[in-house]
């Protein structure tokens, strides 16, 4: 468990981070000149190359934009200078710039030129990010924000060849990969609470639980942003450990092109494609991202291919309105894995995965495709109202079908002599549609000395859906050491049909200001109204034998409150509660045959957040508890309904660090100590006392990436990273006690990649691979009641790209 001892220490880190960080700050001059690069529309421009010219016409400072648009000249002498800024597509800038012993900040805004200019530009790597609007739905620098909010850039993903959004937030402390869907959604937790594969995209929800679908395409993403703890104050419902959003490619004011293939182990090959294209000037612009994937897997009988179109319009009809229009078709089937199945050990309270080769599959072959194809349409406007007020509409469409013929699964442990049963349910029909509208107005003004960031606005939410099976089939037990696969089974019996409309609708008011005072201190308050309608219509049998309707309407109302210093420029202390609202328990309900309440929680943070070596290098450590309410457990007066008095509590230690380094080295790192525990619990058996299944108590990760930036070897880099985690058990939900406990060992795992970059006139050619497990390490990534997911054995992927 996280000891006293180990907070202490969290403390006694914090308070040494903020000491290295005014060290490591004091012997950095501050900038003189520094700055923003933007284009028309205000959207800042990454990789533009900015230079400053003394009298004489000599360079006496260059640097390049980072993914915020800035740059930053330090040690610059009093005088007269020229500052010049040039990148691909717009018209070259030059101002005339007096530099005394005041810092200079400026902000510049470049024009798309007439005629495409040969000017070779290489953007920056880069780790660090200094803004983020996940945390507070508006761009606020993250040593503002009193909310734990990590930040996971495009060059990360890059470096890595992130395929997965999963294995993107093995970066992030406090969030580990869960297997809701095994293997066919992004299943995750967060301070110990399972996401249920639900994320966010530009602000938009995207239900993969109960919507099913594919999991999150990596070739349509920007960046990645985590908000740690609850943030249903901003979003609506949700789990209380936090929210993952997911930045999408937007079209942008230049032209390029870019071109990738990857291949590697286990016939992997995945095709990528990025054009970006003013239609009329800077008016109109278009972008498309295509992907193709069709891959094996280390485990037999799984396989996946994917089709999927991502084309996007942004419209800029005049300086005040921008309209952008996003759309998405996917299509392709994938395979539900159920992993390898455990077997009890003599005392029969607790079991191990059986000891197969990790290739093992017990289910036939052809069984649990799922051939999905789901498309979504999302407009959106922003328009100016005044100087600092905006008007914000998104609206998303989304449908997704998604039949299953054969779902086949394990119903237990193996026995004695390595026989597993199975069971099979069969899904032809399976549909979901998807309504999300958000409009809120973002808003600075000041009252004396006060300033302020507000925001107001309003959200709706309608799913539904419906699907269609049959529960009779029984398949042939299989034995895993001398598996016979595809043994007939008989004709399914309309007795065992069911079926379900499912159909939820969400909407809710929200307001929140944060507000700076003198001192540079920090105070965000906010609170939601929320309103819910839950409906679930199941039948069973042919004919209609039963039919079982539930439902639930609530409102209250969730604050949120923050407080954050930053006594210096590179360091801030912040403290915060939030509430948290949460969904009513699917399958859950009370006696009068109504959905319990929905289940809430609060929690209590403290944290450091450091800024190093002229924004370089970021820091961050925080100390959190969070307490769940209203969960489902037994009704003692009324067996066979539940009652919403159970309780859960997380709580832990985290740090993360992103950033640059040294000039060559950047590296992103994260740490978490968790302790999660269900504490009050009338299921028998009970849970109470218990950990969180599926939830590990430690869990590290660390990446480098070293990349000179001249001489000899500028153009290579190379990369290596460390991954760990332990203390991860599930329980098996046996009828009486006692309980069966699932363990999978802790495991350590080591990845490296190696890459290198040229230029070609216009083009530039990279190469790179990425060697997973290289020490091909056999272990199991996480568990499931009665079953454990192999991690993959060493593997390695090649890439090549080409960028016009």
């Amino acid at each position: 468990m996280c000891s006293k001892r180990l907070y202490n220490a969290a403390f006694a880190v914090a308070a040494l981070v903020v000491l290295l960080s005014q060290f490591a700050n004091a012997q950095v001059s501050p900038p003189k000149v520094s700055g923003t690069v933007q284009d028309a529309t205000g959207s800042v421009i990454a990789g533009v190359h900015v230079s400053l010219h003394n009298s004489a016409g000599v360079a006496v400072a260059t640097a390049s934009t980072n993914p915020e648009g800035r740059f930053v000249f330090a040690k610059v002498a009093a005088g007269a200078y020229t500052l010049t800024a040039n990148f691909g597509g717009f018209e070259s800038l030059h101002k005339e710039v007096a530099v005394s012993l005041a810092p200079v900040e400026l902000t510049l805004t470049l024009h798309v030129g007439g005629v495409r200019q040969s000017v070779e530009v290489t953007a920056p790597a880069s780790y660090v990010a200094t803004e983020a609007a996940a945390g507070t739905k508006v761009n606020m620098p993250l040593m503002e924000t009193p909310v734990a909010v990590a930040v996971i850039p495009q060059q990360v993903l890059q470096d890595q060849q992130t395929v997965s959004l999963v294995d993107a937030l093995i970066n992030v402390s406090g969030v580990a990969a869960t297997n809701d869907s095994y293997g066919t959604s992004d299943s995750f937790s967060i301070r110990g609470f399972d996401a249920m594969s639900l994320l966010y995209q530009d602000g938009m929800k995207l239900d993969e639980y109960s919507g099913s679908g594919f999991a999150q395409d990596m070739a349509n993403v920007e960046e990645v942003q985590v908000v740690k703890g609850p943030a249903s104050v901003l979003y609506g419902q949700a789990e209380p450990g936090g929210l993952v959003e997911v930045v999408t490619k937007k079209p942008q004011a230049g032209r390029f092109a870019s071109l990738g293939q990857q291949f590697g182990s286990h016939q992997f090959s995945r095709t990528t494609v990025d054009v970006d294209q003013p239609l009329i000037g800077k008016q109109l612009l278009a972008r498309l991202v295509v992907s193709g994937t069709d891959a094996n897997s280390f485990r037999n009988f799984v396989h996946t291919n994917e089709f999927n179109l991502y084309p996007s319009l942004s419209w800029h009809p005049s300086t005040r309105v921008d309209f952008t229009l996003q759309s998405a078709y996917e299509t392709g089937s994938n395979v539900l894995d159920n992993g390898i199945p455990f077997v009890l050990d003599s005392s029969g309270t607790s079991a191990a995965p059986v000891k197969v080769p990790h290739s093992s599959n017990f289910v036939d072959y052809g069984a649990n495709r799922s051939n999905n194809t789901q498309y979504s349409l999302k407009p959106s406007m922003q328009m100016q109202l005044a100087e600092n007020w905006q008007l914000r509409l998104q609206y998303k469409f989304e449908s997704i079908t998604e039949p299953t013929p054969v779902d086949e699964y394990y119903t237990g442990d193996v026995d004695a002599s390595g026989n597993l049963a199975r069971s099979i349910f069969t899904s032809p029909k399976f549909h979901h549609r998807f309504n999300h509208v958000v409009a809120d107005v973002p808003g600075k003004f000041s009252l004396g000395s006060v300033k302020n960031n507000f925001l107001i606005g309003f959200d709706f939410y309608k799913e539904s859906g419906g699907w269609f099976g049959n529960t009779s089939l029984t398949p042939a037990t299989i034995n895993v050491f001398a598996p016979v696969y595809n043994q007939p089974y008989g004709a399914p019996d309309p007795s065992g049909d069911i079926g379900a409309v499912q159909g939820w609708t969400e909407y809710g008011a929200y307001i929140q200001d944060v507000a700076e005072l003198p001192g540079r201190i920090f105070v965000l308050g906010g609170v939601r109204l929320n309103w819910s309608e839950q409906l679930e219509n199941y039948t069973f049998g042919t004919p209609v034998s039963s039919t079982y309707n539930t439902d639930v309407h609530d409102r209250p109302a969730t604050p949120r409150a923050g407080l954050l210093w930053r006594p210096k420029q590179y360091v801030s202390l912040y403290a915060s509660f939030t509430a948290n609202y949460g969904s009513s328990a699917l399958g859950a309900t009370s006696a009068n045959l109504k959905f319990l309440p929905p289940e809430s929680a609060d929690q209590v943070e403290f944290g450091v957040k450091t800024e190093w070596l002229n924004r370089r290098l970021t820091a961050s450590t925080a100390v959190y508890r969070i307490i769940k309410h209203n969960i489902p457990t037994a009704d003692p007066k009324n067996p066979g309904f539940s009652e919403a008095i159970g309780t859960a509590r997380t709580q832990g230690i985290e740090f993360d660090v992103a950033g640059q380094a040294t000039r060559s080295l950047r590296l992103i790192a994260g740490y978490s100590c968790l302790q999660a525990l269900t504490t009050t619990d009338n299921n028998s058996p009970s849970m109470q006392g218990q950990p969180f299944p599926s939830v590990p108590h430690y869990a590290g990760s660390v990446w480098g990436t070293w990349e000179p930036q001249q001489g000899s070897l500028h153009g290579l880099r190379a990369g290596l990273g460390v991954q760990t985690r332990s203390g991860e058990q599930a329980y098996e939900y046996v009828s009486a006690p006692p309980l069966i406990l699932d363990r999978i060992p802790h495991y350590t795992t080591l990845s490296m990649m190696g890459g290198w970059e040229h230029g070609f006139g216009r083009a530039r050619l990279s190469a790179q691979f990425n060697i997973g497990n290289l020490l091909n390490k056999s272990y199991f990534s996480n568990v499931n009641p009665s079953q454990a997911m192999p991690g993959a054995p060493f593997s390695i992927l090649p890439a090549l790209q080409i960028k016009f």
